[in-house]
């Protein structure tokens, strides 16, 4: 049996940062539905505040790659690939997703950290995907 630990531990870890992500937006539509008087006015949407706008948009970005990432570095886990290159997968697509968000969320007009995220972001595709192109069983 194959427990696969190598993408176990970068899921729970990227569960962690997933819930960090979507607690910063309930606390946002809470403070914000409490200065408008409506608890329930900032339930959908962002409501053109930027700060709720950036979170949201955080978890976004962060939800539209994980989950396919998690599924590369699970499938080559599965197929034998060593574990210096899952671990390094692994912490590639945590710090970069990470760096991320911490650019949506405090550094909008400096994209560094964002662009960093990306970077490791798209390498955590790619060589995942290169890996299972060459090493066909």
């Amino acid at each position: 049996m194959n427990s696969l630990p190598v993408t176990s531990m970068v899921a729970a870890l990227l569960a962690c940062l997933m819930f960090v992500l979507t607690v910063l937006i309930s606390i946002r539509r809470v403070e914000l539905g409490k200065q408008s008087g409506d608890i329930a006015k900032f339930v959908f949407g962002h409501g053109d505040d930027e700060t709720l706008r950036r979170r949201v948009r955080a978890f976004g970005n962060f939800i539209e790659y994980t989950p396919v990432a998690l599924l590369l570095l699970a499938l080559i886990e599965f197929q034998g690939a060593g574990y210096l290159l899952l671990w390094w997968l692994g912490a590639a697509f945590v710090i970069g997703r990470l760096l991320h968000a911490l650019g949506m969320l405090f550094c909008p007009r400096f994209p560094l950290p964002r662009a960093i995220g990306m970077f490791a972001t798209y390498a955590t595709l790619l060589i995942p995907a290169g890996w299972m192109l060459t090493n066909l069983h």
